[in-house]
């Protein structure tokens, strides 16, 4: 009995192994294809990738440029109202300092008005 066993064994064994090589052979070239598919398609997609990653750094570094130039923009925005806020200052003070000398010149043409036609009126009086 023990030799019946030992046959049926041996002849499944036998049987396992005429399934399982074809079905290892057939996945080995399902992996071989998958490989090179996978390569084919992953090749372009991963050029593509870089090229991309490449043009996002550059316009990464354009914007970082950009932004240099918006600062000094905007420091020279700053000093040109600080330039028109120093004109303004001076235009008011000029015009306040010609008000003062034009109230003081009509003060000083009244007066002068004033006595010379009082002095003329006592020079007509004394004739």
């Amino acid at each position: 009995m023990n030799i019946v066993l030992l046959i049926v064994i041996a002849v499944l064994l036998v049987v396992i192994a005429a399934y399982l090589v074809p079905l290892l052979i057939e996945l080995r070239k399902t992996v071989v294809s998958l490989r090179k598919t996978t390569e084919e398609n992953l090749k372009p997609a991963l050029e593509e990738l870089n090229l991309t990653l490449k043009s996002l750094r550059t316009i990464t570094d354009n914007v970082g440029e950009v932004t240099e130039d918006v600062k000094g923009l905007s420091h020279s925005v700053g000093e040109v109202g600080k330039t028109i806020g120093a004109v303004n200052l001076m235009v008011s003070n000029l015009g306040a300092s010609t008000a003062v000398k034009a109230a003081s010149l009509r003060v000083g043409i009244r007066a002068a008005l004033g006595y010379l036609i009082a002095h003329l009126m006592r020079r007509g009086e004394n004739k």
